[in-house]
């Protein structure tokens, strides 16, 4: 008689069937890099693990947890089933997961007698996200009864609010102006005396939320944090408790923990104090604010000789003055005028009152330092300290409780080593983990060719420098016939080649500023166009098909030094060990995400031109630069190129294009 199956062996047995019979017969493709990843994921929840997978581009790392967890929680003892979370950086990715990946996975498992009920109903899917994401019913009434008034000039922005009557989202509701959707959010505090507390949406939203069917939770990166912070400081959970995490776009987590982390003393917030004190009749309170805000700005402005950009301090005499007076104020303000400060301003003025001591004192837990913004035609300052121990901070919010997770990205690797992001994560200080690299299933040595422009012996003056960026770029473009993306690791750097190159080519050429979104939507809309980009649009983004059929990288992205990065740098021997075990490694991880625009499916072809003479063959970092790419042939001249576009592309790509920037 043989033993009966264990839950274990039969979630395995039916990652097998999953993939290999039920998704082709939908028309999916097997791939033997998705199976063996639900496997190892699989694993990782069984044996209460944490799993660091890289999975390439193209393999579907998606369904392949989708289908680890939910198969988990299916031969878990019910008494022991608490819901899953999924953590995304990108409300797209997240929207698709509970209105595409769910959906199709609930109607197989259905189909194959798996389940008897939908996914969204017994195993139930919720969108978990800040408040600023969904609407106030009493500050909507209030905006639709302040534009209404407004007339027929005001009709499309009354339409839009009304519509957010019927949808509680408002990232569904892309027709509300940032404004309103700033004056109908959720508030940071919700008050029980409210009149429409009884029957707020946004309420029934949270206690769905927190339902017993709730199974799924889907949220983002922030709110992740949030919720463990919440759980640190014995505050409410704003997650139901759960037993796995899923954390998809890992990368982005190490920034968003920073950014969670630091704490700001912002002139801009001061300002806003300020003026609420002034509309609040607290006269005397706003008078000693000013005078405080202006010596804070005096206190910490950068020098005549000094650009504006975040810098460290050590704090002087003056400055040090500066916050004493700042507190002294708060605390006037306070015992002088407590019952005219409005209750909301009252705790952001105890918070920076509480932040105070943070810069006074001298410690080495934190690294402080300064960012200047320019905005509105004036100058303003944040003081910010950040803890120097960032992944103990990620350790201690997220792997304390040794709850099994799996981190997912496609630049989670050097290589073959996890080091760098087992460090950045804090999953270095006695987790029990485990990591697999999979690569892309595209065909890179078929479909994708690297180039590097011949090497300068000489460096360059800054202009010259520009010109002969600006002067590669151009025989490139007209070698690929337009159909580009050109990525820049500076602003500057783009505008300057941007204005020598505008009005070169037949196509138009387009430059995605600071707020991309809209350029890069008109250059998906034309059918041949050139994108010079940077910032964001490193990653995230798809362009697949002829979109980009040329990639040109201009720099490798090293990251530019900040107060955090030179703390850390002391702690490394040398100069040398730091750049090899800090530098080098982010450099890699941004150059692998920027070469993902290149091939975003199976039948892509793309040209990818490196420019930055670093990286040519022979040269400092070509090697490291390397490792970070797959394979794939090396282009020696620009016919090379030619002869690369002629064998991939069809007689259509290479005719005349209509388009233009109107279209």
């Amino acid at each position: 008689m043989t033993n009966p199956e264990t839950g274990y062996e039969k979630a395995h047995r039916q990652v097998e069937q999953i993939f290999r019979q039920f998704f082709p017969a939908r028309g999916m493709v097997t791939r033997e890099g998705q199976i063996r990843l639900c496997h190892m994921m699989l694993d990782a929840l069984f044996g209460l693990d944490v799993a660091l997978c890289d999975a390439g581009v193209g393999l579907g790392k998606t369904y392949a947890y989708l289908v680890a967890c939910v198969l988990w929680q299916l031969q878990r003892p019910r008494q022991m089933q608490r819901p899953v979370v999924i953590s995304t950086a990108s409300v797209t990715l997240q929207s698709a997961i509970l209105t595409e990946y769910i959906p199709f996975l609930s109607n197989v498992l259905i189909q194959n007698g798996y389940i008897q009920k939908p996914i969204c109903a017994v195993l139930c899917a919720v969108l978990r996200k800040g408040k600023e994401r969904f609407a106030c019913d009493r500050r909507l009434l209030i905006r639709q009864k302040q534009i209404g008034i407004r007339g027929e000039r005001f009709r499309r922005r009354a339409a839009a609010l009304r519509a957010a009557n019927q949808c509680l989202d408002l990232d569904l509701l892309p027709g509300i102006s940032r404004h309103d959707r700033r004056l109908i959010c959720v508030p940071e505090r919700c008050s029980r005396s409210c009149i429409l507390h009884s029957d707020c949406r946004y309420r029934q939203y949270l206690k769905d939320s927190n339902g017993a069917s709730v199974t799924i939770q889907v949220c983002n990166h922030n709110y992740l944090l949030a919720d463990a912070a919440h759980r640190q400081n014995g505050w409410k959970p704003l997650l139901k408790d759960y037993q796995a995490l899923v954390i998809d776009e890992a990368h982005k987590l190490p920034e968003t923990v920073r950014q969670m982390n630091t704490r700001r003393i912002r002139s801009s917030d001061l300002l806003h104090f300020e003026r609420i004190l002034t509309t609040s009749h607290c006269t005397l309170g706003a008078q000693k604010l000013r005078g405080v805000r202006m010596a804070f700005l005096t206190a910490f402005a950068p020098a005549e000789n000094e650009s504006e950009r975040e810098k460290s301090f050590c704090l002087t005499a003056e400055q040090s003055a500066a916050l004493q007076h700042l507190d002294k104020a708060i605390q006037e303000i306070f015992r002088l005028e407590n019952k005219e400060v409005p209750p909301v301003l009252r705790n952001k003025l105890s918070d920076v009152h509480e932040l105070i001591p943070l810069f006074l004192r001298s410690d080495t837990t934190f690294v402080r330092y300064v960012e200047y913004h320019q905005g509105n035609g004036a100058l303003a300052i944040d003081l910010c300290a950040v803890p120097f121990d960032l992944p103990q901070c990620v350790y201690d919010a997220l792997w304390r409780e040794q709850k099994p997770a799996i981190l997912t990205s496609g630049t989670l690797a050097v290589g073959e080593d996890f080091t760098h992001t087992e460090q950045q994560f804090g999953l270095d200080r006695g987790t029990s983990l485990r990591t697999l690299r999979i690569p892309s299933p595209f065909h890179y040595e078929n479909n994708c060719l690297l180039y590097f422009p011949a090497t300068h012996r000489k460096k360059a003056p800054y202009k010259q420098n520009t010109d002969r960026v600006a002067r590669q770029i151009q025989e490139l473009i007209n070698t690929a016939n337009g159909h580009t993306l050109v990525l820049f690791t500076s602003y500057d750097q783009m505008g300057r080649v941007y204005e020598k190159l505008k009005d070169k080519f037949p196509v138009p050429v387009l430059q995605a500023q600071r707020n991309p979104q809209i350029y890069l939507e008109r250059f998906k809309q034309l059918s041949n166009a050139v994108l010079f980009a940077s910032g964001a649009c490193w990653e995230g983004v798809d362009f697949p098909g002829d979109m980009v059929s040329l990639l040109i990288i201009v720099k490798l992205p090293f990251q530019v030094p900040d107060p955090l990065g030179e703390a850390m740098r002391k702690q490394y021997s040398n100069l040398h060990s730091y750049i090899q075990a800090e530098v080098v490694p982010e450099m890699q991880i941004k150059l692998r995400q920027g070469f993902g625009r290149a091939i975003r499916t199976e039948t892509d072809s793309c040209v990818v031109a490196i420019l930055d003479p670093r990286a040519a063959p022979g040269k400092r970092y070509h090697q490291v630069m390397l490792e970070a790419l797959p394979d794939m042939p090396i282009a020696e001249t620009i016919e090379d190129i030619h002869s690369f576009f002629r064998i991939h592309k069809g007689p259509d790509y290479f005719l005349p294009q209509n388009d233009t920037e109107d279209n």
